[in-house]
């Protein structure tokens, strides 16, 4: 019988250590603040509205996708991101202070990698080159820097602020 009620309270002892562990990591998990997520509501609302009418701005534009040629494609690449510079420029005007500066400085200077890498797939196509547009990719993520750009823009609800996906 003192085996068996060993047994028994082990195996009760096990369960209930279980179900605490798992309470505990869904209280942690759902308990902590995303550290991308910035505090300044604000400012997101603002940023979402910026960037609401650069995609506006840019659906006014000839699509690249639908370009006769490599030259006109280069040239509707180029027009679309001076758009997306001038937006760029504009939150960085605004960002805010503190930690959410910080984010936001991290978040634009993807922004300006971005930028490169069309300029420079901009200048691929009027050298002839007929590629796929490519990204830099971060060393220390393994992600391309338009991830990086939509997962900032998704953890903070402002959808318009990722990659525009208007390169065919």
């Amino acid at each position: 019988m003192t085996g068996r009620r060993l047994g028994l309270t082990i195996g009760i002892s096990a369960i209930v250590l279980f179900a605490v562990f798992w309470i505990g990591a869904t209280i942690w998990f759902f308990g902590n603040e995303n550290p991308d997520r910035l505090d300044d509501r604000e400012w997101v609302a603002e940023a979402e509205a910026r960037c609401a009418e650069t995609r506006d701005e840019l659906d006014r534009l000839p699509q690249a996708r639908e370009a006769a040629n490599m030259v006109d494609r280069a040239e509707q690449i180029d027009a679309a991101t001076a758009v997306l510079a001038e937006m760029t420029a504009d939150l960085a005007a605004s960002a805010p202070g503190g930690d959410d500066g910080e984010l936001v400085a991290l978040w634009l200077e993807s922004w300006r990698v971005y930028l490169g890498d069309r300029l420079a797939h901009a200048d691929a196509l009027r050298a002839g080159e007929d590629r796929q547009f490519r990204v830099t990719v971060d060393p220390d993520r393994g992600d391309g820097v338009d991830a990086l750009l939509d997962a900032f823009a998704g953890r903070n609800r402002m959808p318009s602020c990722g990659d525009p996906l208007d390169i065919g």
